[in-house]
């Protein structure tokens, strides 16, 4: 189950890419929350230009919420908070 502090990816639907990586700040019954702290540049197209730098950083290292109930949740935990040593 994913909880708070959990540092977590969402995986590309069809391989085993990573496409953002972050921290699961707001956890509760039926939802979390995941604040995105960064991405595959390379799928994301940065490589583009300028245009797509500004756009990725603007729109995907945002704070997202995620239905636990949701079966088609793409995301993955790369480390459990308080597993590790830390916190």
């Amino acid at each position: 189950m994913i909880d708070l502090g959990d540092y977590v990816a969402q995986m590309h639907p069809q391989d085993d890419t990573f496409l953002k990586k972050g921290i699961v700040v707001s956890s509760n019954y039926d939802k979390f929350e995941v604040q995105w702290l960064n991405y595959n540049k390379e799928f994301w197209q940065e490589f583009e230009g300028e245009a797509f730098e500004e756009l990725n950083r603007r729109y995907l290292l945002t704070r997202m919420s995620y239905n636990r109930n949701n079966d088609n949740v793409d995301i993955t935990i790369l480390s459990k908070a308080g597993k590790n040593g830390v916190g």
